[in-house]
């Protein structure tokens, strides 16, 4: 598995994540509404990405949140 840093905008603002998923294509295929970056972009700090890596990290075969779940497209 390798993680991917996914935002969803949602034009006034935007969720971050991170997914575990073993490609970026499987991820686009479930979501296809989801932003996925492979590393931090700059305009983000360390510090929240260390936060989303701690509170926001899911697996595609887990338990997701409200956000991702109303985004799934199975």
């Amino acid at each position: 598995m390798k993680s991917f840093l996914v935002a969803y905008d949602f034009g006034t603002g935007g969720l971050w994540a991170i997914l575990n998923a073993e490609s970026k294509d499987q991820i686009t295929r479930r979501f296809p509404d989801l932003t996925i970056l492979e590393q931090r972009p700059d305009t983000m700090s360390e510090a929240d990405y260390s936060r989303i890596t701690a509170q926001e990290t899911y697996s595609l075969g887990g338990p997701l949140p409200q956000w991702l779940a109303d985004l799934d497209k199975p």
